[in-house]
């Protein structure tokens, strides 16, 4: 869809599944089960969504989901199924890989940051965007690294440290930051240091990619929020923020882990239309 002078795709790079209890964390299963029924294994449908941007020239890509990367054994686990690889869909769209410019990753997740890197036909760990900037925050890198017990399983090196090794494709940001004229980003922490939302202007409309600030559609309320968050607190004050922002200046959203539908509007008393162009 064309946004102004941003032209937006919208790519679901992975179907899987995720524990409800994780999702939804303090939140009654009662409750969240209504709109996201599980299955006999407390799994829940999730999509990793992934945004691909044309502005001024530029191709940005803001998200790159779980990649090929996986074990078979941790690909059962999640049921992954994966419909359409990001780089059949760049192709579809007339771009190789050499031509994106800028790739944002709201956390180091390996549901968010595996296709950074991918398998080479010798099974060696290469770049997927060679030529592009990643712009990460600095505390969220740092913290990858060297994460806290509960957040270990969450990270995998090989999805990102080659970025840096000898390849000095990371442009490490300290807080909010324009990256590019028009492309925006916003840290907000909370779920992990340095997680950040991406945000695409043109003029005054708007479009904003989430990150697991706000996953999926019942996380739209702002006291709903993941187990996984490392600070709920500050979740809820930039949730809040940014969903105010949206209703109220009528921003496209994009949520990253919503199955169905995952981009709309906010509409007053917090009800989501979805946009029928990015579907």
């Amino acid at each position: 869809m064309q946004l102004g002078d941003l032209e937006l795709h919208l790519l679901v790079t992975d179907h899987w599944k995720a524990d409800g209890g994780l999702m939804f964390g303090v939140v009654p299963r009662v409750l969240w089960e209504k709109q996201k029924p599980p299955d006999g294994n407390n799994m829940i449908d999730c999509a990793c969504v992934c945004l691909i941007a044309r502005k001024n020239g530029r191709v940005i890509v803001c998200e790159t989901g779980i990649g090929t990367k996986l074990s078979e054994k941790r690909a059962r686990q999640v049921a992954l199924r994966e419909p359409e690889g990001m780089l059949h869909a760049l192709r579809r769209l007339g771009i190789t890989p050499d031509e994106v410019d800028a790739v944002v990753t709201t956390h180091l997740h390996w549901d968010h940051a595996g296709g950074l890197t991918r398998r080479d036909e010798n099974g060696e760990v290469e770049l997927t965007f060679k030529k592009a900037r990643h712009f990460i925050q600095r505390s969220e890198w740092d913290f990858a690294l060297e994460p806290d017990v509960r957040s270990r399983p969450s990270y995998i090196t090989d999805d990102f440290t080659p970025l840096a090794d000898g390849n000095d494709l990371v442009e490490f940001l300290d807080g909010d930051a324009e990256v590019l004229p028009g492309v925006q980003i916003r840290h907000v922490g909370g779920h992990t240091p340095g997680s950040q939302v991406l945000i695409l202007r043109s003029g005054e409309l708007a479009c904003a990619v989430t990150g697991d600030l706000v996953c999926q559609t019942p996380h739209l309320r702002v006291p709903w929020n993941m187990a996984a968050d490392i600070e709920p607190l500050r979740v809820f004050e930039q949730k809040a923020r940014l969903l105010d922002e949206a209703e109220k200046h009528r921003w496209l959203v994009v949520l990253s882990h919503e199955p169905d539908q995952p981009a709309g509007y906010l509409e007053g008393g917090g009800r989501w239309r979805p946009e029928p162009r990015l579907t």
